[in-house]
């Protein structure tokens, strides 16, 4: 079967070509002649075939999600159940409550490192070459 003849890959499989797959199957033929036979993919007849062994029928199966279930609330009718469970809202903390003590250690540690700056002065960065001060390295 050339590809134009060939339906679409989004085509739904029909219940009669679904029922042709089973007897082709029971009838010993393998997946790839089914699919020369029905003109679909030896994918989908594997699956076919597969639900029809498992479930024992081969009907499509509707969706793989339940359907969307909404229901109209006003936004003050889910507060109040919200309130009623004990559940409210909590604005986050911008920050950790200091106390003078955690200020006072802040500065400290900030004074401690202050004298950093002349000792990193001092520390060579390379990038990945090797110094060697004492001797020549060839």
């Amino acid at each position: 079967m050339s590809r134009r003849e060939q339906p679409s890959a989004f085509d739904q499989v029909s219940e009669f070509d679904r029922g042709r797959i089973v007897a082709y199957r029971d009838c010993g033929l393998s997946f790839r002649e089914i699919g020369g036979r029905v003109g679909r993919n030896q994918t989908t007849v594997m699956r076919i075939c597969d639900r029809w062994m498992q479930e024992g029928t081969s009907d499509r199966h509707g969706r793989s999600h339940p359907p969307q279930c909404t229901t109209s609330l006003s936004a003050r009718t889910i507060r109040c159940h919200l309130q009623q469970s004990s559940l409210s809202t909590r604005r986050a903390l911008l920050g950790l409550p200091l106390m003078q003590n955690h200020g006072r250690l802040r500065r400290q540690r900030c004074d401690e490192r202050t004298m950093w700056a002349v000792e990193w002065n001092k520390v060579v960065f390379t990038d990945e070459s090797r110094i060697c001060l004492q001797h020549h390295d060839g």
